[in-house]
């Protein structure tokens, strides 16, 4: 599965990753706007989930729906 897509505008990264305690893949995005100036944010939700691949769909699906403006979610600027 890929890892990496580009939507409107914006390259959305799931940087999901294992947790041990309690057990699941989280639910991370990194969102960078096209352009020279552009800075990227992080969005991250406590959603987990048991596989990787089901993270990385997921998480892909919550960049698209930040992007279009349908989340709000906080976010950390320019923070990789």
């Amino acid at each position: 599965m890929t890892k990496r897509i580009e939507y409107n505008g914006h390259t959305i990264e799931s940087t999901t990753q294992l947790r041990g305690k309690p057990h699941g893949w989280t639910l991370e995005v990194r969102i960078t706007p096209s352009g020279p100036a552009a800075t990227a944010r992080r969005c991250r939700a406590p959603n987990l989930y048991a596989s990787k691949d089901i993270a990385v769909a997921r998480s892909l699906e919550f960049g698209r729906r930040i992007v279009d403006g349908k989340l709000r979610p906080r976010s950390t600027r320019g923070k990789q």
